[in-house]
């Protein structure tokens, strides 16, 4: 019964593959209609176009398609001069609509989609369709520019699938109509035949796309008008606005290096420069260093007196933002971007390298520094007042952005009249010396900046959630709720520190982040921008300093964290080796290739079911998918035909002997061929007339009976002991006697 059960359910099957699913009209339709939409995520990804004229061409392009598949010729006429209304007012809306928020590329984007409904409206001409094939191609290449994102990539794999689909659709549309033959229903086999072609083109185009990479340093550069994004960090540091630090995950900053054990390390104490400030005007900190081109600079470029031992190469990778800042860690001594870039990268007096542009655009650069620089302000042995003489006897300029003039010290010492007057921020001085229990200028600058540690984490609490309200943020947080973020913090101690004659300026950055163990690379969110202080090192030059307590981050689960390092891995990668791919790229990821030590991968004790639950289940998933490809290629034979089971079985058979079937020759000519060479004539007129029901009766043979005609071809003999007469030929379903079956026969 079960047997009888599974045969019915497999021949139900087999007459589902076989069933016609649609006409060639509507298979030309259906795929133009998902062209049209993926072509319009394309567009709606790259922000490249309004809201308005995505919903009329949308709207348009389905109207037309509907209206030309089922209405009158008369009707199509009027719709015809309907659309290209529609289309003249998107053209209209393109130069005038939201004109604030558009730039030439966005203009340019709408009056593409303006052009769709225009070319769809006669579609049985091929000029026109494949004029609006070009136009869609254009488009998804437009929106690809536009953005370079993960997400208009995996759209732009939908639209080259719809496109692929399209152009096979449009083909046989048009053939269908030359030949007249418009009511031929498609199988379902038809498409599973289509689809088989589509792995063979992603490996064949893989292969093109890395074997010929990409000039990036060719590439042009479109500012995106309208771009926004989700920040935590700004180089503008302002204390009187109101309300709340966000917290974003979005990454900002890839780094690698040669020595990824130093980024393991130092992934959560490393600071991340991006701007310095140095005047303060009690509300907001501004940066008056005066910029040259970096190209034409010749001077060091070290913050800090670098030393020519333990160089450490990084690579900064940055994701678009509205950041101009370069950013690198402390201990800078050599710097390389882009040479698309050098003519607009400046660098000041106080050692802020930025751009002049947004970086709207993806973009990466090489640097050195040194792990032998101090990173902490605790060698300053000199007394307050020792370190007071020693800052009046500062030069009036200087040669290296390490050192300190007597011009920038007389800056970095001011505190605006309004707050050294005020009574809160006095007794909050009073309160850090009284604190310390001694004479301020007898106590090493060291001890004084590990007190002044010290007493923010007893007395104060940092935090991200901290509403604040406007223009006393700064009183607020002294002398009232004593919460606060790094901003508050860093700002408090540069003004206490300035009162006691240390010069310092603020620096606004990113602080620590997540070293990835799959990519092998540094991760800087979003949320670990942070502000801290640079202080004078008689010895070392600038120093940082950062009074913010410390933060305690929300424990996760492993699963999620690994889950997470997955994901982010992989989205750099496809970044890198795929969006970004050049001939930089290409020699990366040989090298990468090269280094993978396959002696860790084989270390499976140190392999935990709980920590690498992600790691595990994606490993497993991968060894399946292999092993199914595998044993899809060790058994399939393509030089054997497309055909049921038994067939399949005589023809390997047949090619052992020597027997193949020629190129262009049909099953019928193939078989009258081996009986003229002597083969048994009982068993070709059994395979083919079983395989004339097969492929051109209305009723299929059974699963039971192919299995059943299998093996009583497999018992029949190749060679009959005599050669048979003519009489048996076979000839008795001849399809040239048959007049239904002539054509299938050619």
């Amino acid at each position: 019964m079960n047997f009888m059960k599974q045969s019915k359910a497999i021949n139900s099957l087999r007459r589902l593959w076989q069933r016609p699913l649609m006409t060639a009209t509507t298979y030309y339709f259906l795929s133009w209609q998902a062209l049209i939409v993926s072509t319009l995520l394309m567009t709606a990804v790259s922000h490249a176009v309004t809201n308005t004229a995505l919903i009329l061409s949308i709207a348009t392009c389905f109207a037309t398609l509907l209206i030309y598949r089922r209405l009158s010729i008369r009707t199509v006429a009027q719709a015809r001069l309907a659309g290209y209304i529609v289309s003249g007012l998107i053209v209209v809306w393109a130069f005038t609509g939201e004109r604030e928020n558009k730039d030439i590329a966005s203009v340019a984007m709408e009056v593409l989609l303006a052009a769709l409904p225009a070319l769809l409206q006669d579609m049985s001409k091929e000029k026109r369709i494949f004029g609006a094939i070009t136009v869609a191609n254009v488009i998804a290449i437009g929106s690809i520019m536009l953005s370079d994102n993960l997400n208009s990539y995996v759209t732009f794999l939908l639209f080259i699938l719809a496109m692929t689909t399209t152009l096979n659709a449009t083909r046989m549309y048009f053939l269908s109509r030359n030949a007249a033959d418009a009511s031929e229903q498609l199988p379902v086999n038809f498409f599973y035949q289509l689809l088989r072609v589509i792995p063979l083109g992603i490996i064949f185009g893989s292969t093109i796309f890395y074997w010929f990479p990409r000039m990036n340093d060719m590439a042009l550069d479109i500012d995106v008008a309208g771009f926004k994004n989700r920040t935590g960090y700004n180089s503008e540091v302002n204390l009187g606005t109101k309300g709340a630090i966000e917290a974003s995950n979005r990454i900002n900053l890839w780094i690698s290096s040669r020595t990824p054990d130093w980024l393991e390390r130092n992934a959560n104490s490393i600071y991340i420069r991006g701007t310095s400030l140095d005047r303060f005007d009690g509300i907001s900190w501004k940066n008056t260093g005066s910029p040259q081109n970096l190209a034409s600079v010749a001077r060091d470029l070290r913050i800090s007196k670098a030393h020519s031992r333990g160089m450490i190469d990084l690579t900064v990778f940055r994701e678009p933002g509205p950041s101009k800042d370069i950013f690198y860690p402390h201990g800078l001594w050599q710097l390389d971007v882009p040479n698309r870039l050098i003519q607009e990268v400046f660098v000041d007096e106080f050692g802020n390298i930025a751009r002049t542009q947004e970086g709207s655009f993806r973009f990466q650069y090489d640097l050195k520094v040194s792990q032998l620089i101090p990173n902490t302000s605790d060698g300053i042995s000199q007394s307050v007042s020792d370190y007071r003489r020693t800052i009046a006897g500062l030069p009036a300029t200087v040669d290296f952005y390490y050192q300190l003039s007597a011009r920038q010290a007389q800056t970095l010492l001011e505190v605006p009249s309004n707050i050294s007057t005020s009574t809160w921020f006095n007794e909050f001085v009073s309160e850090i010396d009284s604190s310390l229990g001694g004479n301020r200028s007898a106590t090493t600058v060291g001890q004084l900046l590990r007190h002044i540690q010290r007493f923010f984490r007893q007395n104060y609490k940092a935090s991200l959630k901290v509403e604040f309200t406007g223009q006393d943020n700064l009183k607020d947080f002294l002398s009232g709720g004593k919460e606060g973020h790094c901003e508050l913090f860093a700002t408090a101690t540069a003004l206490y520190l300035r009162n006691a004659g240390i010069p310092v300026r603020l620096v606004a950055g990113y602080m620590g982040g997540h070293f990835n163990l799959m990519s092998q690379m540094l991760e800087v969110p979003e949320k670990n921008a942070h502000v801290w202080l640079e202080i004078f090192h008689p010895q070392y030059g600038w120093v940082n300093y950062d009074p913010t307590p410390i933060i305690l981050a929300n424990q996760s689960s492993q699963l999620a964290d690994n889950m997470t390092m997955i994901r982010n891995a992989f989205k750099f990668w496809f970044t890198r080796y795929v969006i970004d791919y050049d001939a930089r790229a290409q020699k990366e990821l040989v090298v990468t290739v090269s280094r993978i030590d396959m002696s860790k991968l084989m270390e499976f004790d140190k392999v935990s079911l709980d920590r690498d639950t992600g790691e595990l289940v994606a490993l497993a998933v991968l060894l399946l998918i292999a092993l199914w490809l595998l044993f899809r290629v060790v058994t399939r034979d393509d030089n054997l035909p497309d055909a049921p089971g038994y067939y399949r079985a005589l023809s390997k058979r047949l090619l052992r002997l020597g027997y193949s079937r020629k190129a262009g020759e049909s099953y019928l000519e193939y078989h009258k061929r081996l009986w003229d060479e002597g083969l048994n004539s009982e068993l070709l007129l059994a395979a083919h007339n079983a395989l004339e029901r097969d492929l051109y009766g209305r009723q299929k043979l059974s699963r039971t009976e192919q299995n059943a005609l299998k093996k009583a071809l497999k018992r029949l003999p190749v060679r009959p002991k005599n050669k048979p007469g003519k009489n048996t030929q076979p000839t008795a379903q001849d399809p040239q006697s048959d007049p239904s079956q002539q054509q299938a026969h050619g």
